[in-house]
């Protein structure tokens, strides 16, 4: 399979903010797509970054490593961060690498 048939991203710009919609598998073959999506939606210069992980159906170390050098992309922007649908486990995960701690978690579920 190819990274975009196992990620998927999708961008929707409201005003100055920007949505970014992760479906499918995060991990060593599709992280790039996901930097992309990032620094797509970045060039636009939106106030705030709403990154929402309700479609992410796996993410493995390679993933949660990918996730942390994103929020730091996106927080040496100045750009604010905030995170829905992320999955509680995930969101412990993240908390415990503190990464977790630079995101607004606007909706946490499952």
């Amino acid at each position: 399979m190819r990274a975009d048939e196992l990620l998927q991203t999708h961008t929707l710009w409201h005003g100055d903010t920007v949505l970014l919609r992760l479906a499918g598998e995060l991990d060593l073959a599709t992280a790039p797509l996901a930097h992309q999506a990032v620094t797509t939606a970045l060039s636009g210069r939106p106030r705030a970054l709403c990154l929402d992980l309700t479609g992410l159906t796996f993410c493995d170390g390679t993933g949660l490593r990918a996730l942390n050098r994103l929020t730091h992309r996106i927080h040496t922007t100045h750009t604010s961060l905030h995170l829905t649908g992320l999955h509680p486990n995930l969101y412990r995960t993240l908390g415990l690498l503190k990464t977790a701690s630079s995101w607004t978690p606007t909706a946490l579920l499952h």
